[in-house]
């Protein structure tokens, strides 16, 4: 919960030594607020009960999105406080995504969401977002932990953690002003071993009718992002292990689309204490 004594926006206008001195921190962080809710808690996914309270299986709108995976809820498993994703190649690949760009489908993995949505406005003004997470990258590895806005309105998007067939995390930021085929900001930050468990965080705050974005790595913060129209759009928070696609560096025509590269056998994405929550104004 957020020190109720310090002013997130005087604290990014003070320098990096006076706002560490205040938090204990080595950079700018959170704000002041009447009350605070916590949404989901760390110990969601220390059984199927908790899971199951905070927690559903799949994205929001089903099995399929972007890439060359199709979500079911047997490849996402709980065990020691931790959710595992496992994406598995298959075979043969005998259907297609029916998400654009329509990637050949051949992985079975795992997605959940949470059940409660994201929603800035004047009532909750800031949310706070975190979780720790491991995870294999490489060629057509593409996990990610992120908020979207929900169907039809997208973009609002903000990927938290985000490897897209390599070892660089993409903080990124989609809004309407950009266009919604490329991110208004991104920050890409590059991780010395993904594969050991990392903590990655973004605190969301209420600018009138747009949504300041600040993104951590590890409790140092990375970026500011601007959310431009944010405010009042509902999102969704999903943890998600896609595969192929983009991630393994090819296109729709492409000689590879049909066969999709990546890494053969099961391939893991894992997290845990990830949890959420929200300042308001009663």
């Amino acid at each position: 919960m957020p020190d109720p004594t310090i002013n997130r926006r005087t604290l990014l206008t003070l320098g990096t030594t006076t706002a560490a001195g205040l938090l204990g921190l080595a950079t700018p962080a959170r704000a002041a607020a009447p009350t605070w809710e916590n949404i989901v808690q760390k110990t969601s996914f220390d059984d199927q009960a908790s899971f199951t309270d905070s927690w559903q299986h799949g994205y929001p709108w089903g099995q399929y999105h972007n890439g060359a995976a199709k979500m079911l809820p047997s490849k996402a498993t709980l065990s020691g406080g931790a959710l595992t994703l496992t994406a598995t190649r298959l075979t043969t690949s005998t259907e297609n995504s029916p998400s654009t760009p329509n990637a050949p489908i051949w992985y079975h993995s795992g997605a959940v969401h949470a059940t409660t949505p994201i929603l800035i406005n004047d009532q909750f003004p800031e949310y706070d977002i975190e979780g720790e997470f491991r995870t294999q990258t490489g060629q057509g590895i593409w996990p990610a932990f992120w908020t979207t806005g929900i169907y039809p309105d997208w973009p609002p998007e903000s990927d938290i953690l985000e490897y897209v067939g390599d070892s660089t995390n993409l903080f990124n930021t989609w809004t309407k002003a950009a266009g919604e085929n490329d991110p208004a900001e991104r920050t890409p930050l590059p991780v010395t071993n993904p594969g050991a468990w990392h903590r990655y965080r973004l605190w969301m705050e209420k600018d009138g009718d747009d949504v300041l974005l600040d993104y951590y790595f590890d409790g140092q913060w990375q970026a500011t992002h601007r959310g431009v129209g944010w405010a009042g759009i509902p999102q969704y928070l999903i943890i998600n292990l896609q595969m192929g696609s983009w991630a393994s560096g090819v296109e729709p025509g492409d000689p590879e689309w049909p066969q999709q590269p990546g890494p053969t056998g099961d391939t893991t994405f894992q997290a845990r204490n990830v949890w959420f929550g929200r300042t308001c104004n009663w």
